[in-house]
């Protein structure tokens, strides 16, 4: 195992270029779920179960199976998962993550685009939102009570998109009026907060880049002769992307880092690898077997982060 000494946030000095190098941002999204507990089925369900009152409860679909209202669930989603948690590292557990300055122009321009085809999703939604309540009493039978069912102005107010991106602010950065003492207090505590969570970053994107690491080179070890493993095209780019990663997201410019980043980023695209990609990986042995060393050295010699 690494020493950890060599991985921990620089002197309070190489902290000033960390909050200039970086910021935290915070994505949210609500929805309409049309989803609403039923009290007087509920207590049904109850009584006819003998059961202790409050013990069950029916939750109904106000739309039954409703494709648009589903394709907004699935959109944001897929914005938290594939690209704000993709392009960012934990910051604190209020919900702020930690966004590289090199990757805010990207981050922004993405979820703008994906800001924009939310907004498109509710739109098809609630143009569709009548006729879905023509149909809905067919599906909820003896559930159906049409004072669930919020006007369209009222269910267009229940959706929200928000991306709010704020400086990282430096240790010291207390700007109160509290006594010298009380002052100080507040400055180590936070000088912890701080370390800590850069920290936490950091070991997000070892163990994402390790768990990649190890899924492309587990799907090229093998040789001619043997049967072949798959080589999914979706964990090949994941790697390019968080190779990526070592570099923007070194935020502590840990030279063991920058090294296995260097190493892998010749390998997957130096001068004499310009060819690599799975098709490649999978016809021609000796570049399989090189790439699978220089994988199997990354994921031994990446920094183990531990809080």
């Amino acid at each position: 195992m690494n020493d950890l000494n060599d991985l921990t946030v620089p002197a309070a000095p190489n902290r000033v270029s960390i909050a200039s190098s970086c910021s935290t941002v915070e994505f949210t999204a609500s929805i309409w779920t049309g989803r609403k507990k039923d009290k007087r089925a509920s207590a049904q369900v109850t009584r006819d179960n003998n059961a202790e009152k409050g013990s069950a409860g029916v939750y109904k679909s106000l739309l039954g199976k409703c494709p648009e209202l589903e394709a907004i669930t699935a959109h944001v989603g897929d914005v938290r998962n594939n690209t704000h948690y993709k392009m960012t590292m934990p910051w604190s557990d209020l919900g702020q993550r930690l966004l590289t300055t090199a990757d805010l122009p990207e981050y922004r321009r993405l979820m703008s685009e994906k800001e924009n085809e939310f907004w498109d999703l509710v739109n098809t939604f609630l143009r569709n939102y009548q006729w879905e309540l023509s149909q809905v009493q067919a599906k909820l039978g003896t559930l159906y009570r049409p004072e669930d069912y919020p006007s369209e102005d009222e269910i267009r107010g229940k959706f929200g998109f928000s991306v709010v991106c704020v400086p990282l602010p430096e240790t010291g950065d207390f700007r109160i009026d509290v006594g010298r003492d009380q002052l100080q207090e507040l400055q180590e505590d936070y000088q912890q907060h701080y370390t800590t969570n850069i920290t936490r970053a950091m070991r997000n994107v070892h163990d994402r880049c390790v768990n990649e690491l190890t899924k492309l080179h587990n799907s090229i070890d093998w040789e001619d002769g043997e049967k072949k493993g798959k080589i999914f095209s979706s964990v090949f780019e994941h790697c390019l992307e968080l190779i990526d990663m070592l570099e923007t997201c070194n935020l502590t410019n840990n030279t063991q880092m920058a090294a296995v980043h260097a190493k892998l980023k010749a390998q997957f695209s130096g001068k004499g690898m310009q060819g690599l990609s799975p098709e490649a990986l999978r016809e021609d042995a000796t570049l399989r077997r090189q790439t699978r060393d220089v994988l199997a050295d990354a994921i031994k010699t990446l920094p183990s982060l531990e809080m």
